[in-house]
């Protein structure tokens, strides 16, 4: 399985990376409050799964 699809942490973490590099090349704006909600769910040794689920909630509230 290569990086773009596996779930082993540290290939997660590259496409986060990724994402960012990415994101900054197209001028897309960050989060701040996102970036720290990822930065607590590291520290908290969260699994991708629960990580994902709580970006997903995080925006679904801010959007409403």
């Amino acid at each position: 399985m290569g990086r773009w699809t596996s779930s082993e942490p540290a290939d997660v973490a590259w496409r986060r990376e990724q994402m960012s590099a990415n994101n900054d090349i197209e001028g897309v704006g960050r989060d701040p409050q996102a970036d720290q909600l990822m930065a607590r769910l590291d520290a908290e040794g969260k699994t991708p799964a629960q990580k994902r689920d709580a970006l997903r909630g995080y925006f679904a509230d801010k959007g409403s």
